[in-house]
Formats: structure tokens, sequence, C-alpha cells
């Protein structure tokens, strides 16, 4: 059945899931209070790179079955469904700051019009749901016909649009039956396509979301932190994750040794996650822990880079990748930018290239150099740090790359090289949780 969905927010949840829903079939209506954006939006400009979103948005605008607004009150009043996807920044001590949560629901209450269902795709703590309904009661007294539920998104940048289209899982919690009923039928045309349909109470749903991205990033972190015990015993951390991820018990995915996590939602969820465990009464060291391994892997390229350089003042560094990933032009949480950050404080004059994060990169680093393209930045350089791993790094031509760089030295933050054809063409090599190979 056809829904009039509302999603407040266009950022990277919100925009994909306006487009997504617009996609399966429903009627959709972006809010943004950031007008720039929502001009953007209307002029067919993405406010940020995330693959196959822009041609899905376009062909759905195209459509008419989504539009895109900064009023709020005439989108929410005749809504099914309202998707609160706003940004719920970190606060300094760590606990989300759900402020913007707040404000959208109360909104919501005040405009909306027969049955509306309040639906939290933003990552929060557990009991969020429970304080959206003491907010809305306040706004607008008991009313039946008004319903928050939980659908945490499961989103990975670079991959979100398939994510949407083809999720794996489709989490939601909710207490009415009838808020089930309705996502339900919203999600009908996912779950017949094949996709699997969760529905349990609510702070369950908004707990396992927490639960989710801390449980990947430990698996991150365990295999930065076996890189170290690898670099000492003389393994090799590739081939030990080959062996564990042969075991279906742990799997592969996420033991890729390297830089360590960024962007917006692991860091912050750690943290988050954190908080909620405190003030809940229990103490779990486990994710301090993580967060300190993945500041030990920064930490543990840039011990590489002094192996390699000695002194690294006024020293030429140039850094292949600034996006905390690929796939996205997100710096957000960094580890290319912090690392950057500590090159830059010992004196290295640091030239970067991103395929997508320059301009963001520069507008978070304004004394970071930038490059036109990967052998621009290989100029004259010092040391190359791979530190995103962009699939057109790998195709690098390496007699090239050696022939522009002062000095043949590669530490690869990503272990996208092999280290017997670096060797061989001439290069010093610091893999990451492998042993270093120098010129033949």
């Amino acid at each position: 059945m056809k829904m009039k969905v509302v999603v407040i927010g266009t950022g990277h949840v919100g925009l994909v899931t306006c487009a997504s829903m617009a996609a399966i079939g429903h009627d959709v209506v972006g809010v943004d209070a950031d007008r720039e954006k929502i001009e953007a939006l209307h002029a067919g400009a993405m406010p940020f790179h995330e693959p196959s979103l822009a041609e899905l948005v376009h062909e759905q605008t195209g459509a008419r079955r989504l539009v895109f607004t900064g009023d709020a009150e005439s989108a929410t009043r005749a809504a099914d469904v309202v998707f609160i996807c706003v940004g719920t920044p970190p606060k300094s001590n760590g606990e989300a700051n759900l402020i913007f949560v707040e404000e959208a629901a109360r909104a919501v209450a005040r405009h909306a019009e027969g049955r509306t269902l309040i639906v939290e795709k933003s990552t929060v703590p557990a009991g969020t749901a429970a304080r959206m309904h003491r907010a809305i009661r306040l706004e607008r007294g008991p009313d039946p016909e008004l319903e928050v539920a939980s659908n945490p998104e499961f989103l990975r940048e670079g991959l979100a649009v398939a994510d949407a289209m083809e999720p794996e899982r489709i989490l939601v919690g909710a207490e009415a039956p009838w808020a089930f009923e309705m996502l339900r039928e919203l999600y009908d045309p996912l779950v017949r396509a094949g996709s699997r349909l969760i529905e349990t109470d609510i702070a369950t749903a908004e707990l396992a979301k927490h639960a989710c991205n801390a449980f990947l990033a430990l698996k991150i972190s365990y295999a930065n932190a076996l890189a170290r015990v690898c670099e000492r015993a003389g393994a090799d951390v590739v081939a030990v994750a080959e062996v564990m991820g042969a075991d279906p018990r742990i799997g592969r995915a996420f033991l890729d040794a390297g830089l360590g996590f960024g962007g917006s939602c692991f860091p912050k969820d750690l943290q988050a996650f954190g908080h909620l465990a405190t003030a809940l009464g229990y103490d779990f060291p486990l994710l301090r822990e993580i967060e300190r391994l993945n500041v030990e892997a920064v930490d543990a390229v840039l011990d590489k880079v002094r192996e390699g350089l000695w002194n690294l003042h006024g020293k030429r560094i140039a850094l292949l990748g600034l996006a905390f990933k690929p796939g996205t032009d997100d710096i957000r949480s960094s580890p290319p930018l912090e690392l950057a950050r500590r090159l830059m404080e010992e004196g290295a004059r640091v030239v970067g290239y991103d395929p997508q994060a320059m301009a963001n990169a520069k507008e978070e680093l304004p004394d970071l150099g930038l490059a036109q393209d990967a052998y621009d930045a290989l100029e004259g350089a010092h040391c190359a740090i791979l530190a995103t791993d962009w699939p057109e790094f790998a195709d690098l031509d390496l007699g090239r790359m050696r022939g522009v760089m002062a000095a043949p030295l590669v530490v690869d933050g990503r272990n996208q090289f092999d280290p017997a054809v670096m060797a061989e063409a001439g290069f010093a090599y610091y893999p990451t949780g492998r042993t270093p190979v120098h010129p033949r």
C-alpha cells in the first residue's frame, strides 16, 4: 500500500531514506531546516558523495514520488509515517545530544493530523522513545493516534543505496499493534523481495544498533591489535585473518588491519553506548579499550614513518586518501586526517590526494596541501602513506611512482600492495601487521 512518508533531516541517513522509500512506491517529502541544502536538492545537487544516490534521487524526483521542503508543518500534517533522521552529535562527556530529536518529535506532535507513526531512524540510546513519548504528551496531551517506533538504520557509507534497497534485515521496535502493522505495510515491498523483518520491543531495537556498531568496531580494533603482535612475531596478519575468517563463527569481514575506523557512526556510537552503560550502572571497560586501540592504530603508522625517515621536519609526505573509508567524501573522525595533523605537528609538509574528500579535508585542515592526482602528491615525496584503500591506488604505476618520489619509501596503512612486488619495484615498504621489506 502506498503511504505518505515524511523524512525530517536530509543528511546521509535521511536522504538515502527519502530516495529508497520513494523507490519502493511511497510518496515521500524530505524536510530540512537548512534552506541552502533544500535549494541545492531542488537544483539536483547532492550535499555529499554517495555512489548511485544522485541517480536514485533524480529518478524519484522526476517521477514526483519525492519532493523536498523546509516547511515541516505542512509536510507532517498529512503524513502516515514520519522518520526522524536528525543528527545526534556527542556531548563533551560522550553522551548523545538528543536536542534535535526532541525538537523534531515536538514539531510532529504539533502539526500531525490523524493516525501518525513517528519513527526513530537516527541512532539513539535505549530509552529515547520513552522520552519522546513524554515530550509528545507535554506538547499535545495523550493521543492514541500518535505513536513512536524504532527503526535503526544499518547503512554503510559507500554502499548505502544498496543497503537501503536490498537490506539484509529490517529491525523495527514498537508497542502498539497498529504501529507494527503500519511498519509491515511500509516495508512490504522489501520483505517480499527477500529482506528479513525483525520485530522487537522499542528498547531492544534501540540497543541493538549500538550493540552492532560496537561489535564491528571491536573486530577492527582486534585486527589492529593482532597486527602489532604479528609484526613482533614475524607473522602475516592478512594470512591470520584469512584463517580466522574461514571459521563461520568468526567471519572475515571487519578483520582488515590498518589505520582504524572513523566516520560518523563508530566513534560516536561507542562513546554513546559507554555513556548509556554507565548511566545504567554498568561499567563496560571493553568499549574504552576499543577506542584506545583505534588511536593506537594511527600511532603505529606514524611510528613506521619515523622509522623510515628518522626526522620528519621538512620532509614532504604524500598522503593517499583522506576520507575515513573509500566510496565517500566523509572526513568525520577520519584516521588519515588525524595522521596528517600529527605529521604536520612534527614539521612535515603533508600533501594529500583523495578522489572525493579533498574539499572537506581542506576545510578541516587548512594547512594541508592538496594535489591534483596521486602522482602529483607523490612528486618529490620522501614518503608515501596509503591511508584510504580507494581501488585506484592499487593500480598505481609503481615505476612512475618510484620515478617521481624523492625517496622510495611507502608506508601502507591498508595493506593494499603486495610486499614482494613493492620490493621488486625498488621500494622500502612498511605494511601493517606484516614484515617490512627493502629493495632487492
